[in-house]
């Protein structure tokens, strides 16, 4: 199965990111990807424009099932994996909960097959260290981790890039600057690591970020409208 990774320069306007993304998925539906993670970009959480994104991914790539990264954050904190054929298990996780072990510990107890991450890195020193992290995580969190993310940010803002995906412990495509377009293939079924590892230790410079900012509950990301199209 091939799988794309969209990582997405912000535009100045919303319009643009929305032609940008939209370019970016074509070239993936035409370079034969089955299943495409598209990441989360602010100016189009929502509204009218979020509609549209989703109305025209449907006829720019159709039949191809499409993820989305950190385009919401509910207010429960709590998280879950969801069927997304052909991968099986997806967990979707944003910001904070991305990078906070006791968090990443109780949610490898449901052995997600995938894990989609949306870190929000602030910097992209935080975007490397993310990195790092992943690829302790697809041997103890889930087989296969993606992380999916824009670029271009001023920092201290969401979006430094950063996006990759890692098969257990082995990096299978990592994004340059700016746009860039992931596409790897990957065996299916999705094989657990085995022996499942414990949760690796998180970096300083995350912990730092999730210590300095003493944020009591952390957030997970859902996959929007239906759980793919």
């Amino acid at each position: 199965m091939r799988l794309a990774v969209i990582q997405h320069a912000m535009r100045p306007a919303p319009a643009q990111d929305l032609e940008a993304l939209l370019v970016a998925a074509a070239r993936a539906a035409e370079s034969g990807a089955e299943v495409i993670v598209i990441p989360g970009v602010p100016a189009l959480d929502e509204g009218p424009l979020a509609e549209d994104l989703w109305r025209r991914l449907e006829e720019t790539a159709p039949g191809i099932t499409t993820i989305a990264a950190g385009c919401e954050e509910p207010d429960d904190g709590c998280g879950g994996t969801v069927e997304v054929a052909p991968l099986g298990r997806v967990l979707t996780l944003t910001g904070d909960v991305c990078i906070e072990p006791g968090a990443l510990a109780a949610f490898a107890k449901g052995a997600p097959d995938v894990a989609v991450l949306a870190p929000r890195s602030e910097s992209e020193l935080q975007a490397q260290a993310v990195f790092e992290l992943a690829i302790g995580l697809s041997t103890s969190l889930a087989p296969l981790v993606v992380i999916a993310e824009p670029d271009g940010a001023e920092i201290g803002d969401p979006g430094h890039g950063g996006s990759a995906v890692v098969y257990l412990g082995e990096v299978l495509g990592e994004a340059m600057s700016g746009d860039d377009l992931l596409l790897v293939d990957i065996v299916l079924p999705i094989a657990p690591p085995e022996p499942r590892d414990s949760i690796p230790l998180v970096p300083p410079v995350l912990a730092q970020r999730v210590g300095a900012l003493g944020r009591g509950h952390l957030r997970q990301s859902q996959i929007i409208g239906p759980p793919c199209r």
